[in-house]
């Protein structure tokens, strides 16, 4: 069976419990994006490619509207489907993640990731690095590629996996709900995780709780 989700990395990250769950019956492939491909070299459950039954989980565009009708969670519209149910939907398990730290970064820090693609309630990047400054200062800022913040020691992940790393290493880990969030909810349960999330009718897009989240607003 193939699952189908092609685009951002937080949704594939996302879709790995049904990965996971649908394995029991045979062999897994997912279709996404190919930059995305790195997150199949943390699990053994699942890898690329498109074989089989097509399962598309996809919200955006074609489910978009009855996903904001339904106002489900993210979480509970995509693993509503048949074939999911016995899922358990808020387990994110990367079994092929070694203990390795993160390569590049100091043996103590903490970590603010405030950038993200799909922000119905934008939080200011700036601010955010800020806030996370007045508490630690050694913040280490994880950044797109391309990208740096001036005055402040920034982090691009050269992949997936060492993001997952990165994230996982961090004392304290300050978010919005982005792609970092999902890695923290399978690498930081029980650690402190302080996080911005969607507000409004945006509030289902936001990642599932998990021990260690600690919202601000």
């Amino acid at each position: 069976m193939t699952i189908r989700y092609t685009r951002r990395l937080g949704d594939v990250l996302r879709c790995l419990p049904a990965c996971q769950y649908l394995a029991k019956d045979g062999p897994v492939y997912f279709d996404c994006r190919p930059e995305y491909h790195g997150v199949f070299d943390m699990v053994s459950y699942v890898e690329p490619g498109l074989m089989g039954e097509v399962l598309d989980l996809e919200i955006w565009p074609s489910r978009f509207y009855e996903y904001k009708y339904t106002r489900k969670s993210w979480t509970d519209f995509v693993y509503a489907h048949p074939l999911l149910r016995g899922a358990d939907k808020t387990s994110i398990v990367l079994d092929r993640l070694d203990d390795e730290p993160a390569k590049d970064l100091p043996k103590s820090y903490s970590m603010v990731a405030p950038f993200g693609i799909s922000q119905g309630t934008y939080i200011d990047p700036k601010w955010l690095i800020e806030e996370c400054l007045k508490t630690h200062s050694g913040c280490v800022v994880l950044c797109p590629p391309g990208m740096s913040v001036n005055g402040v020691r920034s982090y691009t992940a050269p992949s997936v996996e060492q993001m997952a790393k990165a994230i996982r290493g961090a004392e304290s880990f300050w978010c919005i709900n982005s792609a970092p969030v999902v890695l923290a909810s399978a690498v930081r349960r029980g650690k402190e995780t302080i996080f911005w999330g969607q507000l409004g009718e945006y509030e289902a897009d936001n990642i599932f709780h998990f021990p260690g989240l600690i919202r601000q607003n």
